[in-house]
């Protein structure tokens, strides 16, 4: 009986996330986070230089279409089923990434961009496409008894967060805009745990 409540409990553990995302959303309706934005972008300048940008540049193109779909084509090397979960929940992010910038509208910062980018800034896709799919990972590696699981989550962890940071740097995304993909994201993946399919 305890446990089934437990279980019972967790399966709405997405709407934490998704919470998150909603305020997230709100905050940047009424222009609330505008400093926190501005504040973490200058933060990120500081880093800029001739040598560091090529890096970046290298790094965000993991949260691209092509980068998606080499990992997943990795992924499907080590299990078909989780290459399959991995590629039907990159398709979910992807339609809801782009109805929801159809919707908000936002447009990306009036700064100088190091990377050229044409469509709305809310949410991030590269940011909702890494957290994504290296999520995934992260749960199935911890649900997993491999040796060194906890040196991959670690690793993908790093990915998801340079990534993540690399739009801001490149000056193509507010802070706002990938944590709300970052956590739109994290809630598709903990609402997909909920499904026995997914786990089976």
């Amino acid at each position: 009986m305890a446990l089934k409540l437990k279980k019972n409990y967790k399966q709405w553990f997405f709407l934490i996330p998704l919470a998150l995302f909603i305020l997230d959303y709100f905050l940047i309706m009424t222009g609330i986070i505008k400093p926190i934005d501005n504040f973490v972008y200058q933060l990120l300048q500081i880093l800029i230089n001739e040598r560091v940008t090529p890096i970046v540049i290298m790094v965000t193109h993991l949260g691209s279409f092509i980068g998606i779909i080499g990992a997943i084509c990795v992924s499907f090397i080590i299990s078909k089923r989780i290459a399959l979960v991995c590629l039907a929940a990159s398709f979910i992010q992807q339609l809801l990434n782009r109805i929801i910038k159809f919707i908000v509208k936002r447009p990306r910062p009036s700064v100088v961009h190091l990377v050229n980018e044409t469509n709305y800034s809310f949410p991030s896709g590269h940011a909702m496409a890494i957290t994504c799919l290296y999520g995934l990972f992260i749960y199935y590696l911890y649900h997993s008894k491999l040796k060194y699981r906890k040196l991959l989550i670690s690793g993908c962890i790093i990915i998801i967060l340079f990534v993540t940071l690399s739009r801001i740097y490149l000056g193509v995304h507010y802070f706002s805009d990938v944590f709300g993909g970052v956590m739109l994201s994290l809630s598709l993946i903990m609402y997909m745990s909920n499904i026995p399919s997914f786990n089976a």
